[in-house]
């Protein structure tokens, strides 16, 4: 029997239905203990005694438990209430990819957006050794911000398991019975022939998903079950140049690899796929700016040709109108050398310079804008942190004396003797007798100096040094238009450490004016301007991980609404962006935090994984041993399992960011500090 309004399940309070299926029935609800909504599935009755369908619910909620990405499903608990089966999961707003389909093909770049996210799901899965085996549109959820979630993983292969013999199908259309492994029209040859499936047969199901997302045509689609498994057999589906043909040929070469008949001659990983997806030029684009310079000009006739009052009224719809923004295509890695980088970016145009190597022994290094090896820039400077390069290309400008660290505070950093830094080789020399804390350039040559609250203002050599404005917060992260205009900085509050705004202000420091503060982005910081001073590209964190935004910047006599948008959505996290100065790329450091739990083997006398290895931090246990709690790293959530992992529960979420948990001598509660990611100051909690 359906669930009703007001069922109470656990601490789940029933809101309304969201849908139901062959697998179960999924409602809204509200946590009352923690104040959230979110979606509950519910095992039906009649099912709870069929063991081969509590199994298969079970495992689903175990496989999509195990892993924790932001392109799948998060589970957050599975319980019984009463005989009833329900798993409590994340509520997402937004439709299935097949619901999206239904209006047609996906537009080129979004389809490519999506398949990167989706072999970036499955990644996180394979790497836990779980096959989902029922890739499908269904089975892939659209949030209404673009974030694609992975679904359903009834049917995942967890572990080295053999798999079962025989031949179990599920038709999406619902025109014959069937039973479960897989989809006809996306399953893999060997799950047509009852063959054991690998992570392989999930990479041959994305090709057929992928397909369908860029022609909006089924990949095998024939009148009969037995006549589409054929075609998955024996058949190459038509090539999607045919169907889209302003697709790239880079796109049907992944398409075809993914589809091969042979598990051996498809992508090995889905890493490998996503790489491959995240490198694609997209042909499209020259034709998308055409086909939008085209429009631009038949609305310039169209309002030209119209009434005084039909004009003021498009004057006002353009205003309203956010600047058009452009998009993050193709990720491709410069270098690869093991070293870690860290602080500023620049680039003459050919090359791009960094920092890099150990706390302490920094050096200054460069690589080709096209990537290859890196080199070395030879200097006596003791941990150089450059922050500044002439628009000639020479010199570099630098912090010399110690390294400051990026990862406290801003106004504690450290001031440091500025230096000049002469390219491709020279001899450095101090400029002025003064130490900041960051500079920048002038295209005139003069240098933008800040230290503390201040920010003043000194002639190429270092001299006459003047102050241009005194502000109430810690000023860093300096960035100066291209023409010169407008400067804009980064401040951090001392009263409230951990918030921060992106001012700009004039050149000769009048018109101060905050462009975005936290309540508007999680901790924006480190603004940059790209070449030809439309957008000015910035950080902001949030739950552990820091992404790429991109701002409009008003220029004219109108100034028109702008609203930021996001360039990057992980899995890595951006630091130090650099727009090139052809404004045609983004140069960034990307990092990707990992973990690995382990513990002391006393009998062979190393370090195992404890857990399975999962990426955390800070565990503690019970007091008989029974029980761990810890802190899973890098998001800095809680969780609690059994000691051999079993009943993993997470007890907190973002944006609370959990430090030295400890379970009570009674084994019923944890206590442990925590920060919010927009504040520094601690507090300490406890859950049951």
């Amino acid at each position: 029997m359906p669930l009703t309004p007001g069922t109470i399940l656990g601490q789940y309070e029933i809101r309304s239905p969201l849908g139901a299926g062959g697998m179960g029935e999924v409602y809204r609800a509200h946590d009352t203990r923690l104040d959230r909504e979110v979606a509950i599935k519910v095992l039906p009755e009649y099912l709870t005694y069929d063991s081969e369908r509590l199994r298969r619910f079970e495992q689903e909620a175990r496989a999509a438990a195990a892993l924790n990405h932001p392109n799948i499903l998060a589970v957050y608990q599975m319980a019984t209430h009463e005989g009833v089966s329900y798993m409590v999961t994340e509520l997402l707003e937004g439709e299935t990819l097949r619901e999206r389909l239904r209006r047609g093909p996906i537009p080129l770049r979004k389809a490519i957006d999506y398949a990167v996210q989706i072999a970036h799901g499955l990644a996180a899965a394979h790497d836990k050794g779980i096959v989902h085996r029922d890739l499908k549109p269904e089975n892939l959820f659209v949030t209404k911000d673009g974030r694609i979630k992975i679904l359903d993983f009834g049917l995942a292969k967890v572990g080295p398991t053999k798999e079962s013999s025989g031949l179990e199908v599920t038709l999406a259309s619902g025109t014959e019975p069937g039973m479960v492994m897989g989809t006809v029209g996306y399953m893999s040859p060997e799950q047509v022939r009852g063959k054991t499936a690998d992570h392989r047969s999930d990479i041959f199901s994305f090709g057929t998903v992928l397909y369908e997302m860029v022609t909006g045509k089924h990949t095998f689609r024939k009148p009969t079950s037995a006549e589409t498994m054929t075609a998955i057999l024996k058949e190459e589906p038509p090539s999607i140049s045919q169907i889209a043909p302003t697709s790239p040929p880079g796109l049907q070469r992944v398409v075809h690899r993914c589809l091969e008949k042979s598990p051996e001659q498809r992508f090995q990983s889905a890493s490998d796929m996503a790489f491959a997806l995240e490198a694609l030029s997209d042909s499209s684009s020259s034709s998308l700016a055409v086909t939008e310079q085209r429009s631009r000009s038949r609305w310039a006739r169209v309002a030209g040709a119209g009434v005084l009052a039909a004009l003021a009224v498009g004057v006002v719809a353009w205003w309203r109108t956010p600047t058009a923004v452009p998009v993050v295509e193709p990720v491709a890695q410069l270098t690869d050398d093991g070293q870690p980088k860290k602080g500023n970016l620049l680039s003459d145009g050919p090359r791009v310079y960094f920092n890099e190597g150990q706390t302490g022994s920094w050096k200054i290094a460069q690589v080709s804008v096209t990537s290859g090896l890196t080199a070395v820039i030879s200097s006596k400077l003791i941990d150089p942190q450059i922050v500044g390069l002439s628009p000639e290309g020479s010199p570099l400008i630098a912090l010399v004396g110690g390294y400051s660290d990026l990862s406290e505070t801003f106004f504690r950093r450290r001031a440091y003797p500025l230096w000049s830094i002469p390219l491709p080789a020279g001899e450095p020399r101090r400029l002025g007798t003064f130490e900041v804390t960051d500079a920048d350039f002038f295209p005139d040559g003069r240098i933008l100096l800040a230290k503390g609250t201040d920010s003043s203002v000194a002639d190429k050599d270092g001299s006459n040094l003047r102050r241009l404005i005194s502000a109430a917060d810690s000023v860093c992260c300096l960035s100066i238009s291209p023409d010169g205009r407008r400067i804009v900085f980064t401040m951090f509050s001392i009263s409230s450490p951990g918030e921060s705004s992106l001012i700009e202000i004039a050149a000769d420091g009048t018109g101060l004016s905050t462009i975005l503060n936290a309540s508007q982005a999680a901790q924006p910081c480190c603004g940059s301007w790209s070449s030809d001073g439309k957008y000015l590209v910035y950080e902001a964190s949030q739950a552990g991980r820091s992404d790429l935004w991109m701002l409009p910047m008003q220029t004219g006599i109108f100034h028109r609404l702008r609203k930021p948008s996001p360039l990057t959505a992980g899995p890595l996290s951006y630091s130090g962006a650099l727009p090139s100065r052809d404004g045609k790329q983004i140069f960034a450091i990307g990092t990707k935090r990992r973990g690995e739990l382990v513990h002391y083997d006393m009998q062979s006398h190393e370090f195992v994984p404890f857990l399975s290895g999962i990426s955390a931090i800070g565990p503690t246990f019970s007091r008989d041993g029974k029980w761990v709690s810890y802190t899973a790293y890098p998001d800095h959530t809680l969780w609690r399992s059994r000691s051999d992992g079993t009943e993993r529960l997470q007890l907190t979420y973002p944006p609370m960011e959990v430090s030295f948990p400890f379970i009570s001598p009674d084994g019923t509660k944890v206590a442990f500090t925590t920060s919010h990611n927009e504040r520094l100051s601690r507090h300490l909690f406890r859950v049951s």
